[in-house]
């Protein structure tokens, strides 16, 4: 046997929402009748300018990519109204985590995030050789951002804060977060992870790309997999001081955005009219799936995301099962909770007849 790491040896490996072609498979479904609610994908595909730039790209994939991913980089200043050298790009905003991560862990060091709360801090805590430290959510499902910052001591390198929170789709205020890191060593980074930052509508809500520009030990990043539809191309970007960028990028592996994903991103910029539309039906659909969530009298998360984190009462196998058999895959999570994706209109009916016809028997068990 290989001498893998004790801690390493520990970790429960990333389950992913299932996919659609497993489902398929194993249930004897169709493909194309299967609504996948599992994975907070975008449910429309890449927009035009992105799929014509990438189609074009094709035929030059047998070069590596801009290491520097230049353009885009240049793109995202642009979009932001930033300076290029404050942008750091990579493959998604996951790898960016690990590269954190590796780059600020190691034996003795720890990092505090909350919990539940995505669960690629854990991974790549543990991965990286340092000390996890989770702290609970509220009742509510908000970030203890008071109970985070007591958690953190000497040993700490790095904070996670996720914002809107998956899975709860939680959020905290502006006013929140600037409080929260005038409270942090200026040696402890604090990461600010807006995957979901695109489709936040609270008015009490604004990006924390001005405390990274200001702060050299805050960081925040995102990703073009959700909003922009690029989920399967992984590209995710961040927004530092240049300093902390190039140190952290000395941890990241060459060539790790592709050449379609970056032409893919770079035009999806572009098309701003396009992404508010799609905005705007995501808080349509959410704000109406919420709503039938109270209407059933059942407890859910107010959510600033694309999903909503929802209690059932059943075991997840069960609640999991029992969607799947309508055809529907969800994202189950501990105490009869699951995390709901939000989709096209006609995907959300599905999964609301589902709910239906099983609800009473789920919580009943």
């Amino acid at each position: 046997m290989i001498r893998i790491r004790k801690d390493v040896r520990s970790i429960t490996p990333y389950r992913p929402g299932r996919p659609i072609a497993e489902v398929a498979r194993e249930y004897g479904f169709d493909m194309s009748a299967i609504v996948k609610l599992a994975s907070n994908e975008s449910p429309l595909p890449p927009v035009r300018q992105a799929m014509a730039a990438m189609a074009e790209e094709l035929g030059a994939i047998n070069r590596y990519p801009d290491n520097d991913c230049h353009d885009l980089r240049l793109a995202l200043a642009s979009h932001l109204g930033i300076e290029p050298d404050q942008t750091w790009v990579g493959g998604g905003s996951s790898e960016l985590l690990r590269v954190i991560a590796s780059a600020l862990g190691g034996e003795g060091t720890t990092a505090v995030y909350a919990w539940p709360s995505f669960v690629v801090y854990r991974l790549a805590t543990v991965v990286a050789g340092a000390t996890p430290r989770e702290v609970p959510l509220t009742t509510d499902h908000v970030h203890d951002l008071d109970a985070m910052r007591a958690a953190i001591d000497d040993t700490t390198t790095v904070v996670y804060v996720c914002n809107p929170n998956n899975p709860t789709g939680s959020h905290v205020s502006s006013e929140e977060i600037a409080r929260f890191v005038d409270g942090v060593p200026e040696d402890v980074l604090v990461v600010v992870d807006e995957a979901y930052g695109e489709y936040v509508t609270a008015e009490d809500y604004h990006t924390a790309v001005s405390l990274a520009l200001s702060r050299s030990n805050v960081i925040v990043t995102r990703t073009f997999s959700k909003v922009y539809g690029l989920a399967a191309l992984r590209v995710g970007y961040a927004i530092a001081q240049p300093e902390t960028i190039t140190e952290l990028r000395k941890a990241q592996a060459p060539f790790s955005v592709t050449s379609v994903g970056q032409v893919g991103a770079l035009a999806s910029l572009s098309a701003v009219d396009e992404i508010g539309r799609r905005v705007g039906e995501n808080a349509d659909e959410r704000s109406r799936m919420e709503a039938a969530f109270a209407d059933r009298g059942l407890e859910y998360v107010p959510s600033q995301a694309n999903f909503v984190y929802l209690r059932l009462g059943a075991s997840t196998a069960a609640t999991t099962e029992a969607f799947i058999r309508h055809g529907v895959i969800l994202r189950p999570f501990g105490e009869g909770w699951v995390r709901v994706s939000i989709g096209t209109h006609q995907e959300n009916d599905r999964f609301l007849a589902a709910l239906d016809a099983e609800r009473h028997r789920l919580a009943s068990n």
